[in-house]
């Protein structure tokens, strides 16, 4: 009896403690990082960048290719088609100023951006 006693009271915990770590994590927030600040020690991290859209693509595989320049540099950006819908990537446009989030690769020898949320378009910045 005691012994289904703490096992039922260690399941509660374990979940109780899933979701509240579930729910922290949704709340942390990335800090805001410059262009010139990702080198090719942070590919496979995930980085927050905001800037101006100077550039906007898709190619026939529906893949969008943004540039986002800050004041510190230039990065290329990618939305892949099975995700650019969702995250927000065919409704950006050039000149908007967005932030994005995602996971920093090399690709042909530079460094890009891989976006992983919802795009955040900025209004009124500048």
């Amino acid at each position: 009896m005691e012994e289904k006693f703490i096992r039922n009271i260690s399941i509660i915990c374990s979940i109780a403690g899933l979701a509240l770590l579930f729910f922290i994590s949704k709340s942390v927030e990335l800090p805001q990082t410059k262009v010139n600040q990702i080198t090719v020690d942070d590919i496979g991290m995930n980085t927050k960048l905001c800037g101006e859209i100077i550039s906007k693509s898709v190619s026939k595989n529906h893949h969008v290719f943004f540039k986002l320049q800050d004041e510190t540099g230039v990065i290329d950006i990618v939305a892949f088609n099975n995700s650019a819908k969702l995250l927000g990537a065919y409704d950006v446009k050039k000149n908007d100023y967005a932030c994005i989030v995602g996971q920093v690769n090399e690709y042909q020898n530079r460094l890009e951006l891989i976006t992983k949320e919802k795009i955040q378009v900025m209004e009124n910045v500048r």
